[in-house]
Protein backbone atom coordinates (compact mmCIF):
# COMPACT_ATOMS: atom_id res chain seq x y z
CA UNK A 1 0.00 0.00 0.00
CA UNK A 2 2.84 2.37 0.98
CA UNK A 3 4.63 1.58 -2.29
CA UNK A 4 1.50 2.52 -4.24
CA UNK A 5 1.26 5.88 -2.38
CA UNK A 6 4.96 6.62 -3.04
CA UNK A 7 4.52 5.73 -6.69
CA UNK A 8 1.49 8.03 -6.92
CA UNK A 9 3.45 10.90 -5.32
CA UNK A 10 6.33 10.39 -7.73
CA UNK A 11 3.93 10.55 -10.68
CA UNK A 12 2.45 13.91 -9.56
CA UNK A 13 3.60 16.76 -11.81
CA UNK A 14 6.24 19.05 -10.33
CA UNK A 15 4.93 22.37 -9.04
CA UNK A 16 6.39 25.67 -10.15
CA UNK A 17 8.07 27.41 -7.23
CA UNK A 18 6.01 30.33 -6.00
CA UNK A 19 9.18 31.97 -4.72
CA UNK A 20 10.66 31.89 -8.21
CA UNK A 21 7.55 33.54 -9.66
CA UNK A 22 7.51 36.15 -6.90
CA UNK A 23 11.21 36.87 -7.46
CA UNK A 24 10.67 37.64 -11.14
CA UNK A 25 7.58 39.78 -10.47
CA UNK A 26 9.34 41.79 -7.75
CA UNK A 27 12.38 42.22 -9.96
CA UNK A 28 10.20 43.74 -12.69
CA UNK A 29 8.28 45.89 -10.21
CA UNK A 30 11.54 47.13 -8.71
CA UNK A 31 11.78 49.76 -11.46
CA UNK A 32 8.76 51.41 -9.82
CA UNK A 33 9.66 50.83 -6.17
CA UNK A 34 13.04 52.61 -5.97
CA UNK A 35 14.93 49.33 -5.91
CA UNK A 36 13.21 47.92 -2.81
CA UNK A 37 11.45 45.23 -4.83
CA UNK A 38 14.77 44.28 -6.40
CA UNK A 39 16.36 43.51 -3.02
CA UNK A 40 13.40 41.34 -1.98
CA UNK A 41 13.28 39.72 -5.40
CA UNK A 42 16.96 38.83 -5.19
CA UNK A 43 16.49 37.16 -1.80
CA UNK A 44 13.41 35.24 -2.96
CA UNK A 45 15.20 34.11 -6.12
CA UNK A 46 18.08 32.68 -4.12
CA UNK A 47 15.66 30.96 -1.73
CA UNK A 48 13.74 29.53 -4.70
CA UNK A 49 16.89 28.04 -6.23
CA UNK A 50 17.81 26.45 -2.91
CA UNK A 51 14.30 24.96 -2.48
CA UNK A 52 14.22 23.59 -6.05
CA UNK A 53 17.60 21.89 -5.60
CA UNK A 54 16.48 20.30 -2.34
CA UNK A 55 13.26 18.96 -3.92
CA UNK A 56 14.16 17.74 -7.41
CA UNK A 57 11.17 16.43 -9.29
CA UNK A 58 8.70 18.04 -6.90
CA UNK A 59 9.53 21.70 -7.60
CA UNK A 60 10.42 23.38 -10.84
CA UNK A 61 11.05 26.94 -11.94
CA UNK A 62 14.83 26.98 -11.92
CA UNK A 63 14.84 29.27 -14.97
CA UNK A 64 12.28 31.61 -13.41
CA UNK A 65 14.37 31.87 -10.25
CA UNK A 66 17.52 32.70 -12.22
CA UNK A 67 15.60 35.23 -14.32
CA UNK A 68 14.19 36.77 -11.13
CA UNK A 69 17.68 37.12 -9.66
CA UNK A 70 19.05 38.72 -12.83
CA UNK A 71 16.13 41.11 -13.30
CA UNK A 72 16.20 42.04 -9.60
CA UNK A 73 19.92 42.84 -9.74
CA UNK A 74 19.60 44.83 -12.95
CA UNK A 75 16.60 46.80 -11.74
CA UNK A 76 18.25 47.55 -8.38
CA UNK A 77 21.45 48.77 -10.04
CA UNK A 78 19.42 50.82 -12.52
CA UNK A 79 17.49 52.54 -9.74
CA UNK A 80 20.71 53.23 -7.80
CA UNK A 81 22.26 54.74 -10.92
CA UNK A 82 19.22 56.97 -11.41
CA UNK A 83 19.31 58.12 -7.79
CA UNK A 84 23.03 58.90 -8.06
CA UNK A 85 22.39 60.93 -11.21
CA UNK A 86 19.83 62.96 -9.28
CA UNK A 87 21.83 63.33 -6.07
CA UNK A 88 25.29 64.07 -7.48
CA UNK A 89 24.44 67.59 -8.75
CA UNK A 90 22.86 68.38 -5.39
CA UNK A 91 25.93 67.11 -3.54
CA UNK A 92 28.15 69.17 -5.82
CA UNK A 93 26.11 72.29 -5.07
CA UNK A 94 26.36 71.64 -1.32
CA UNK A 95 30.12 71.17 -1.59
CA UNK A 96 30.49 74.37 -3.62
CA UNK A 97 28.35 76.27 -1.11
CA UNK A 98 30.56 75.06 1.74
CA UNK A 99 33.67 76.29 -0.07
CA UNK A 100 31.98 79.63 -0.73
CA UNK A 101 31.26 80.03 2.98
CA UNK A 102 34.89 79.25 3.88
CA UNK A 103 36.16 81.76 1.33
CA UNK A 104 33.78 84.43 2.63
CA UNK A 105 34.98 83.79 6.17
CA UNK A 106 38.59 84.19 5.01
CA UNK A 107 37.83 87.59 3.53
CA UNK A 108 35.85 88.61 6.62
CA UNK A 109 38.77 87.80 8.90
CA UNK A 110 41.19 89.71 6.67
CA UNK A 111 38.87 92.72 6.79
CA UNK A 112 38.66 92.56 10.59
CA UNK A 113 42.45 92.42 10.79
CA UNK A 114 42.71 95.47 8.53
CA UNK A 115 40.27 97.39 10.74
CA UNK A 116 42.21 96.52 13.90
CA UNK A 117 45.43 97.58 12.19
CA UNK A 118 43.90 100.90 11.17
CA UNK A 119 42.73 101.61 14.72
CA UNK A 120 46.28 101.17 15.94
CA UNK A 121 47.82 103.24 13.13
CA UNK A 122 45.94 106.53 13.11
CA UNK A 123 43.01 104.90 11.28
CA UNK A 124 45.10 104.39 8.15
CA UNK A 125 44.67 101.28 6.01
CA UNK A 126 47.63 98.90 5.55
CA UNK A 127 50.02 99.15 2.59
CA UNK A 128 48.63 97.21 -0.36
CA UNK A 129 51.93 95.62 -1.40
CA UNK A 130 52.80 94.16 2.01
CA UNK A 131 49.47 93.77 3.79
CA UNK A 132 49.81 89.97 4.33
CA UNK A 133 52.91 90.48 6.47
CA UNK A 134 51.65 93.69 8.07
CA UNK A 135 48.40 92.01 9.13
CA UNK A 136 50.00 88.74 10.19
CA UNK A 137 50.20 89.78 13.89
CA UNK A 138 46.40 90.20 13.80
CA UNK A 139 45.73 86.78 12.20
CA UNK A 140 47.21 83.69 13.78
CA UNK A 141 46.23 81.66 10.71
CA UNK A 142 47.28 84.09 7.98
CA UNK A 143 48.79 81.38 5.74
CA UNK A 144 45.50 79.47 5.74
CA UNK A 145 43.44 82.62 5.13
CA UNK A 146 45.41 83.44 1.98
CA UNK A 147 44.47 80.13 0.36
CA UNK A 148 41.28 79.51 -1.57
CA UNK A 149 39.19 76.49 -0.48
CA UNK A 150 38.40 75.97 -4.17
CA UNK A 151 42.08 75.21 -4.85
CA UNK A 152 44.20 75.27 -1.66
CA UNK A 153 47.39 74.28 -3.49
CA UNK A 154 47.23 77.03 -6.12
CA UNK A 155 48.75 79.67 -3.85
CA UNK A 156 47.79 83.28 -3.15
CA UNK A 157 44.01 83.72 -3.59
CA UNK A 158 43.15 87.26 -2.41
CA UNK A 159 44.36 90.79 -3.10
CA UNK A 160 43.86 94.23 -1.59
CA UNK A 161 42.52 97.22 -3.49
CA UNK A 162 45.72 99.18 -4.14
CA UNK A 163 43.77 102.45 -4.34
CA UNK A 164 43.22 102.26 -0.57
CA UNK A 165 46.93 102.06 0.24
CA UNK A 166 47.53 104.09 3.41
CA UNK A 167 44.27 106.06 3.17
CA UNK A 168 42.45 107.20 6.28
CA UNK A 169 39.06 105.62 6.89
CA UNK A 170 37.52 109.02 7.59
CA UNK A 171 38.51 110.24 4.12
CA UNK A 172 36.58 107.52 2.29
CA UNK A 173 32.92 107.93 1.40
CA UNK A 174 30.38 105.16 0.87
CA UNK A 175 32.44 102.39 2.56
CA UNK A 176 29.69 99.84 1.84
CA UNK A 177 30.52 100.13 -1.89
CA UNK A 178 34.31 100.48 -1.63
CA UNK A 179 36.28 97.30 -2.40
CA UNK A 180 38.85 96.39 0.27
CA UNK A 181 39.82 92.75 -0.43
CA UNK A 182 38.76 90.54 -3.31
CA UNK A 183 39.45 87.14 -4.83
CA UNK A 184 42.21 87.43 -7.42
CA UNK A 185 43.90 85.27 -10.02
CA UNK A 186 46.35 82.85 -8.46
CA UNK A 187 49.85 84.31 -8.55
CA UNK A 188 48.66 87.93 -8.64
CA UNK A 189 50.49 90.66 -6.70
CA UNK A 190 49.27 91.51 -3.20
CA UNK A 191 47.68 94.77 -4.32
CA UNK A 192 45.90 95.87 -7.45
CA UNK A 193 42.53 96.61 -8.94
CA UNK A 194 39.75 95.06 -10.92
CA UNK A 195 42.24 93.75 -13.48
CA UNK A 196 43.36 91.09 -10.95
CA UNK A 197 39.94 89.42 -10.80
CA UNK A 198 39.81 85.88 -12.24
CA UNK A 199 38.18 85.55 -15.66
CA UNK A 200 35.39 83.57 -13.99
CA UNK A 201 34.34 83.71 -10.32
CA UNK A 202 35.23 80.67 -8.26
CA UNK A 203 31.81 80.59 -6.64
CA UNK A 204 28.67 79.95 -8.66
CA UNK A 205 27.16 83.00 -6.95
CA UNK A 206 29.76 85.48 -8.15
CA UNK A 207 33.06 87.13 -7.24
CA UNK A 208 33.71 87.20 -3.50
CA UNK A 209 34.54 90.71 -2.32
CA UNK A 210 35.07 92.25 1.11
CA UNK A 211 33.97 95.88 1.40
CA UNK A 212 35.36 98.64 3.54
CA UNK A 213 32.42 98.54 5.95
CA UNK A 214 33.33 94.92 6.82
CA UNK A 215 30.65 92.99 4.94
CA UNK A 216 31.46 90.30 2.37
CA UNK A 217 29.39 89.74 -0.72
CA UNK A 218 29.26 87.52 -3.81
CA UNK A 219 29.04 89.96 -6.72
CA UNK A 220 28.01 88.86 -10.18
CA UNK A 221 29.98 90.13 -13.15
CA UNK A 222 27.23 92.45 -14.35
CA UNK A 223 27.31 94.28 -10.99
CA UNK A 224 31.04 94.96 -10.89
CA UNK A 225 30.55 98.43 -12.38
CA UNK A 226 28.50 99.37 -9.33
CA UNK A 227 31.48 98.93 -7.02
CA UNK A 228 33.90 101.67 -6.04
CA UNK A 229 37.52 100.81 -6.76
CA UNK A 230 38.90 104.37 -6.66
CA UNK A 231 37.40 106.28 -3.71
Amino acid sequence: MDNMENTAQQQLPAKTSGLAIASLILGICSFCTLGIGGVIGLVLGICALSAIRKQPGRLKGNGLAIAGIIVSCVSFLFVIAQLMAILMPALFRVKTQAKTIVSSNNLRQLSMAAMIYSEENDYKLPPSESWPEVLRPYCSNMDALLKSPFDPDAGWAYAMNANLDGLKLSDIEKPAYVVLFFECRFGSPAGGGRELLPEEPRSRRGYQIAFLDGHVECVRQERLDELIWEP
